[in-house]
């Protein structure tokens, strides 16, 4: 039998805390979730949370990377990739702390002095890199007129269903996933062969 090594333990209860930081935020929203709460619904003291997470801030860059992951990995696992942005939509309506959180880094990013300046970047990049190739790929297919120009048409959906997601953190009885499945058709068009 493998021994399991401090770091092994260091890194299964530094997941633990990132699983029940999500919940409580999920929950409370990120205003609202400390880390006493965080900690209570483990079992541990806030001192604990920052031995592994060195701040709050820290802690919260860690949450939104992990469910940004976990967002991703569900997008590109599918074979429609706007119907796995609608269907990613629909998820976030259970997760409203979580959107709150993405929202407020976002906007809070902008600053490149931030820490999670690098990770928007990058998410940003990756993502319109994704969805311009899907679009490229049924240009080539003819579903998708030849003269949209691709990367502009992802930045302005990212930029679309971001700016649905604060819309809806305002206004709950806004349907996101059923606005975005609109603007994805507006975008695209659905006719076949176009040129």
């Amino acid at each position: 039998m493998k021994k399991r090594g401090p770091y092994a333990k260091g890194q299964e209860r530094r997941n633990e805390i990132l699983r029940a930081a999500v919940e409580v935020i999920s929950r409370e929203g990120y205003r609202g979730a400390s880390l006493s709460q965080i900690g209570r619904s483990i079992g541990i003291d806030s001192a604990h949370i920052i031995y592994y997470f060195s701040s709050r801030e820290m802690l919260l860059q860690e949450v939104l990377r992990m469910w940004d992951e976990d967002n991703a990995a569900q997008l590109t696992t599918g074979e429609d990739v706007f119907a796995g942005l609608v269907e990613g939509a629909r998820r976030n309506t259970n997760s409203p702390g979580l959107v709150q959180l993405y929202t407020a880094f976002a906007a809070e990013a902008v600053d490149a002095s931030h820490p999670a300046h690098e990770f928007f970047q990058a998410r940003f990049a990756v993502l319109q890199s994704y969805i311009a190739d899907e679009i490229r790929r049924r240009q080539a297919a003819g579903v998708v007129a030849a003269a949209l120009d691709a990367d502009h048409a992802a930045m302005m959906l990212i930029a679309q269903s971001d700016g649905l997601q604060v819309r809806w953190l305002v206004d709950r009885s806004i349907d996101m996933a059923a606005a975005l499945e609109t603007e994805i058709e507006l975008l695209l068009g659905n006719g076949e062969g176009r040129k």
